[in-house]
């Protein structure tokens, strides 16, 4: 995983895709609050493509994963950006105005 986020944050725009992803785990991190207020649902239809796939679905094996064992990978995906980008990556999520 580090070295592909090396190769990534080192490539020209490369920091910010980075800061990106770290707000896409802060928010996975979230979906999971104890408000209840988790990922929303779409409110449009989802017609299924040609392949049979629907254009929107868990990941496989989402179903049975456990909330802690979710909150474990988005742990380790944060740590390995924090280990390339630095701790103001963290910095520069919490303080961008624009959401993902």
């Amino acid at each position: 995983m580090t070295p592909m986020l090396q190769r990534i944050y080192d490539s020209e725009g490369g920091s910010e895709l980075v800061d990106v992803l770290m707000k896409y785990l802060y928010k996975g991190m979230a979906g999971g609050s104890a408000s209840g207020a988790g990922p929303r649902t779409p409110t449009r239809n989802v017609t299924p493509q040609a392949t049979g796939f629907s254009q929107i679905g868990n990941r496989p094996g989402a179903a049975n994963e456990s909330t802690g064992a979710a909150m474990s990978v988005l742990l380790s995906w944060h740590e390995k950006v924090v280990e390339v980008a630095g701790l103001g990556s963290i910095q520069r999520c919490m303080t961008d105005w624009r959401k993902v």
